[in-house]
């Protein structure tokens, strides 16, 4: 994917955006707010669980 290997300013300009469908593979990050988002696509959002960002654990979609 291009998103992974463009710089976060191109990415923030909107030179490669985030997928609109679901992408199936997600990747969580903590977006503020209670929620987490997917890195590679917009459907990707949950409930921000700090259990889940434990360093070296990865939970199922």
């Amino acid at each position: 994917m291009i998103r992974t290997r463009l710089p976060w300013l191109l990415i923030n300009l909107g030179v490669a955006g985030k997928g609109k469908t679901d992408c199936g593979d997600h990747e969580w990050y903590n977006a503020g707010g209670g929620v987490a988002h997917c890195y590679h696509c917009e459907v990707g959002q949950k409930p921000y669980d700090p259990a889940e960002f434990i360093q070296g654990f990865r939970a199922a979609s």
